[in-house]
């Protein structure tokens, strides 16, 4: 394929200045020349011309935090235990529908049988239209703090293999999850959990040890305190964070990937089924923590990526222009929302 992105307002994703009347050459999928369209110098008959006036040109978006295995949806959770052919079958619909809204490269960060892997392989290999997926595998999590479909452990030994275990089986980076969904705990409602910051602390060695970068699924105050000192890479949610907490991150380093898509979403299904009362203030609760903890996180300069949770709560696949947006309206300047989902 021979392509020139003619005349477009160009934008880098590295925080400079956007440029106007720029051209972009693509040869074999690849980038080959950048420049003021101007100075374009090849054969305008011999390549399809794209007419970018009017048009602005970014690089892919990154979604940080999918489930490809899940739809979405009011029913999400269910959907995860669905036949293993279904799920294969809608994950490969899934990423498809997520590189249409121009995501070109997507975390996995959890799946019942491997199918992220194995969706994973695929699209290195050119097999599905998807995007470049970085898969978790199966989430890693405490005996009866998680889903049934999770690799649980107890012991610390369970806890190393299991690591193995995903690492073996071609996982790209490792997933743990502290506590168990049930929709984040309020402060009131914080919970003693087994999986403590000394079992974070073998996890976070076992994997940096063999060269991984390991997420953390963290959506109660427990938990955020615990993965946010434990130097993980990434913590997921993060919707209770406090100022000591901030404080760690960034010592750390460790990004925060808020999934605020998913509030809206819970609000939005919270109305459209009826939910009882009690839930929809939950959710409401929920979504105003997340803001806060979002614009706290943004103020203490913590470093944030994009990710929207889709398929694993109840937000839809596609839909990541929308986390950006919730990203601004916390106080993150548009430059830096596109920078965190490029």
């Amino acid at each position: 394929m021979h392509l020139l992105i003619d005349d477009v307002h160009l934008w880098d994703g590295t925080g400079s200045p956007a440029q106007s009347k720029m051209s972009v050459e693509i040869r074999d999928g690849r980038i080959h020349w950048i420049g003021p369209a101007s100075q374009w110098r090849g054969n305008r008959a011999t390549v399809r011309v794209v007419d970018g006036r009017t048009r602005t040109l970014i690089p892919g978006l990154i979604d940080c935090h999918v489930h490809y295995s899940s739809p979405g949806g009011p029913e999400w959770i269910a959907r995860f235990t669905d036949p293993l052919p279904e799920i294969s079958m809608r994950a490969v619909e899934l990423a498809e529908t997520s590189l249409r809204s121009g995501v070109t490269t997507a975390r996995d960060v959890g799946a019942p049988h491997g199918v992220s892997i194995r969706l994973a392989r695929a699209a290195r290999a050119g097999e599905i239209r998807a995007p470049s997926i970085r898969a978790a595998g199966t989430w890693i999590a405490h005996r009866g703090t998680y889903v049934s479909f999770a690799r649980l452990f107890e012991e610390t030994d369970e806890l190393r293999n299991s690591i193995k275990m995903e690492i073996e089986a071609g996982a790209d980076l490792i997933k743990v999850a502290l506590a168990g969904w049930n929709e984040g705990a309020r402060p009131q409602d914080a919970p003693d959990i087994p999986f403590d910051k000394k079992l974070l602390a073998v996890a976070v060695e076992e994997a940096h040890k063999a060269g991984f970068k390991i997420a953390c699924h963290a959506n109660d105050p427990t938990s955020c305190r615990i993965a946010a000192h434990a130097g993980v890479d990434s913590l997921e949610h993060g919707m209770f964070l406090e100022a000591g907490d901030l404080e760690a991150m960034v010592k750390n380093k460790t990004y925060l990937v808020p999934t605020m898509s998913v509030w809206d979403a819970m609000i939005y299904y919270a109305r459209a089924v009826d939910w009882p009362e009690t839930r929809k203030k939950r959710a409401e609760d929920l979504r105003q923590g997340s803001r806060a903890a979002v614009t706290a996180a943004i103020g203490a300069g913590v470093r944030i990526a994009l990710g929207t949770d889709a398929g694993g709560g109840a937000a839809r696949h596609g839909r990541i222009a929308r986390e950006a947006e919730l990203m601004v309206e916390c106080g993150m300047e548009p430059r830096h929302a596109l920078i965190a989902a490029t």
